[in-house]
């Protein structure tokens, strides 16, 4: 039976994550209807003919105006911009939700803006690959992972429940947040390493010999560098909107460089080996 408070799901952004989201809801049998929404026709027309959704549309008009649940799955740059488009658009009742990795900007950007007949639920999904856009999509990609719900002392409790049974519906685990304390966290665990890893390969780019460095390349830099082949739009937008904490994250890895290199280059081999072991006995812990 479908369950009524799911009668119509509406996602804006058919990309990894917005049409992941679609085809896990669509093969969970308990959604009346999946509506996708992207500028792309074509993205479109491979979701309907994949059934990862049930129809498509170019425009917002058309394909939100009796959805319950109103999902933001464009780039974060993008998402204060699109529920304001979406804003004079939807039903009343209606929950807007979006899948930012930045979240302290969205959430008063669109709190500021949102009138007393909408709800709005900050959201974060704690999945993805490298890979972009809705042929890269996977129903799976949200089971067993986590959700982070960021609601404030404006949003409807009511409408954070929704939410979270949505993404429940896709597999995935919820967890609570508070905004600010969202992007400080993923500054350091997220977007940091994205950051390092397109360091990286600058670096190496960098090099005057660096064809043939890449061609000596093993497991080791391919595995550490397979984020820096993510969508370098979706990354500038998030290094952008939270700004602050990946500065600060960026400073402390700096630090933590200058601390490797002052033992290496003083070839003081036990402060060394102290250090490499730390890092080495976290990484296993947290690998458990």
């Amino acid at each position: 039976m479908k369950d009524k408070e799911f009668r119509k799901i509406a996602i804006v952004g058919l990309g990894l994550i917005g049409g992941s989201l679609a085809w896990a809801l669509k093969k969970s049998g308990r959604i009346g209807n999946v509506t996708g929404i992207d500028s792309d026709g074509d993205s479109i027309d491979f979701a309907v003919s994949e059934k990862i959704i049930d129809e498509g549309y170019t425009g917002l008009r058309e394909g939100i105006s009796d959805a319950g649940i109103i999902v933001i799955a464009t780039n974060v740059g993008q998402i204060v911009k699109t529920a304001k488009a979406i804003i004079p658009l939807a039903g009343k009742g209606a929950v807007i939700t979006d899948v930012g990795s930045v979240k302290g900007r969205i959430v008063r950007g669109v709190e500021k803006v949102l009138p007393a007949h909408l709800r709005f639920v900050g959201g974060h999904p704690i999945a993805g690959t490298e890979n972009s856009g809705v042929r890269s999509g996977d129903p799976g990609l949200f089971k067993g992972k986590r959700f982070v719900v960021t609601p404030t002392s404006k949003t409807d409790p009511k409408a954070v429940r929704k939410v979270a049974s949505l993404w429940k519906t896709a597999g995935a685990e919820i967890h609570e947040m508070d905004p600010e304390a969202h992007d400080r966290i993923f500054g350091f665990v997220s977007h940091l390493p994205h950051i390092v890893a397109y360091s990286l390969v600058d670096t190496i780019l960098s090099a005057p010999d660096a064809e043939t460095l890449l061609d000596f390349a093993g497991g080791g830099l391919r595995d550490f560098t397979r984020v820096a082949a993510s969508s370098p739009g979706m990354w500038a937008d998030i290094f952008t909107e939270n700004r602050e904490n990946t500065l600060k994250s960026i400073k402390k890895f700096k630090k933590s460089l200058e601390k490797l290199e002052a033992v290496i280059e003083n070839k003081d081999s036990e402060s060394l080996k102290k250090l490499l072991s730390r890092s080495s006995r976290a990484r296993r812990e947290f690998s458990k």
